[in-house]
């Protein structure tokens, strides 16, 4: 099989992210400073269990 398509879409799968706007959200007491993003951690070789922070998921649409 060939790939002759890919698209990548919101988690659920009913928005192209492209199309996609960010939001902006308002905390009481930010004092406007990005906080640093958080990261999973490795893969584990004896359990096999992966760990994923925030954003860490993504979901294509390909086509074949």
């Amino acid at each position: 099989m060939q790939i002759k398509q890919l698209t990548e879409v919101s988690l659920s799968a009913n928005q192209e992210r492209s199309t996609m706007k960010k939001k902006t959200w308002k905390v009481e007491g930010d004092k406007g400073q990005e906080s640093k993003a958080v990261r999973g951690g490795p893969v584990s070789q004896i359990t096999l269990v992966v760990e994923l922070g925030p954003m860490e998921i993504r979901t294509f649409l390909l086509k074949f």
